[in-house]
């Protein structure tokens, strides 16, 4: 027979049996549900006031709302929520196991909920977040999509089996991440997808190259990067095409660590892509280079290998092709001519591979007519302290920093000054 079950005050210990009610409400006892023990409510738990322990097993066909003190029970206690999980509190996981098995499900409250071990359970069930969330030894996502949405789940377990999953993932539709600790060589999953009428799981590997401690970040966004002001059309010369069904951000926080990164594709479904992009400098899509292919059914990937966060978080898949002029610099230039790019001695830098460092201009007595960082330019339009130098042969010196690597070249030849 289903009951009401109403606690005031005093303390009430469940060591075992089964208990049934529709609404367990808590406003001040200390319950205790102790190792062996099981919890049936056939409805509703709200720990308003008090102490709810829970070292067994409680089960919750309702929402489980927490506005006071919940505990696994300096234990391995198990919650089986099938409502939302509401924490307006302090929840101590201890070892809990806190199992979300409704079809629609909030993560909620207006505390963050540290879960020791999160498990994910319905075949194609969506957790929704509404709050940032952490989980603290494993997330098991099983078959179900959590929907960050505009916040963070953070799995601070630096194990790269911290994550497992049957076919779920993990969506933002706004700014969230899916955010993963890090201390290993090891490969690290970021299970990233998308349900629109079916799941479109495009997941992204990090495999750092040493045992750094460190964090890495990652959103998939669904839909045209231009969209979110990276527009697919601005892109590097070298780059002949951009994925324009979904892209990634991914950042990392608390090194430098170089790390090989892999994003995944289904080719028969996206196309196939050769290389990454990143949105940056100019700013515009640019080839990261030193990419490998991995080939797979029903995902392929690509990777670059020792990729460095430089804090442009966008990254996409791109088609690139090897140019065989990166950039040059003119040997005459005419600072009367009509034609603008005629008129200055600059770089030429059609594909914007490479970023100019440093440019210095010297005339015949080696003297320094132009200096890119003194004159706050990156282009001599012949004048020294407002004076047009003399027709004749000048020598230049520049740097030049080549965007995929970082490699910077040091460059110098003749030019000569018309006029």
């Amino acid at each position: 027979m289903k009951f009401k079950y109403w606690v005031a005050l005093g303390c009430v210990t469940l060591q075992t049996g089964l208990l049934k009610a529709q609404l367990f409400y808590n406003s001040g006892a200390n319950v205790a549900v102790s190792s062996g023990g099981v919890l049936y409510v056939d409805g509703a738990v709200e720990n308003a006031a008090g102490l709810f322990s829970n070292a067994g097993h409680t089960t919750v066909k309702g929402y489980f709302r927490n506005g006071s003190l919940a505990t696994g029970g300096n234990s391995a206690g198990e919650y089986i929520v099938y409502g939302d999980w509401e924490n307006n509190d302090v929840f101590t996981a201890d070892q809990s196991n806190v199992r979300l098995s409704g079809n629609t499900q909030l993560i909620t409250g207006s505390q963050i909920t540290s879960f020791h071990d999160l498990t994910l359970e319905t075949l194609n069930a969506v957790k929704t977040q509404t709050l940032d969330a952490n989980v603290n030894h494993l997330l098991a996502l099983n078959d179900c999509e959590l929907a960050t949405g505009d916040f963070k789940m953070s799995v601070t377990n630096p194990a790269s089996a911290a994550i497992s999953l049957g076919n779920g993932f993990v969506s933002s539709t706004g700014v969230g991440r899916l955010v993963r600790a890090a201390n290993s060589t090891d490969a690290y999953l970021f299970p990233t997808g998308w349900n629109d009428n079916g799941i479109l799981y495009r997941p992204v590997d990090i495999k750092p190259s040493a045992t750094d401690a460190q964090t890495f970040a990652v959103r998939m966004n669904y839909g045209d990067a231009s969209g979110e002001g990276y527009d697919v059309n601005t892109k590097a010369g070298n780059v002949t095409g951009v994925n324009t069904k979904y892209f990634h951000y991914i950042k990392q926080i608390g090194s430098t660590t170089p790390a090989d990164l892999t994003l995944y594709y289904n080719a028969s479904a996206d196309g196939v892509w050769n290389s990454i992009g990143r949105w940056q400098n100019i700013p515009e899509w640019q080839d990261l280079m030193q990419t490998s292919l991995i080939s797979g059914t029903p995902l392929s990937g690509v990777t670059r290998t020792l990729w460095t966060d430089n804090g442009q978080e966008p990254h996409v898949l791109i088609n690139s092709k090897e140019l065989e002029h990166v950039f040059n610099f003119p040997n005459v230039f005419n600072p009367g001519s009509s034609n603008t790019e005629n008129a200055t001695f600059h770089i030429i830098n059609n594909t914007h591979l490479v970023t100019l460092q440093d440019l210095k201009i010297f005339n015949r007595w080696g003297e320094p007519v132009f200096d890119s960082q003194r004159d706050g330019k990156d282009n001599w339009d012949g004048n020294y302290f407002g004076k047009l130098q003399p027709m004749g042969n000048y020598v230049y010196t520049a740097s030049v920093k080549v965007n995929a690597t970082g490699e910077v070249k040091a460059v110098s030849g003749n030019l000569s000054l018309l006029w």
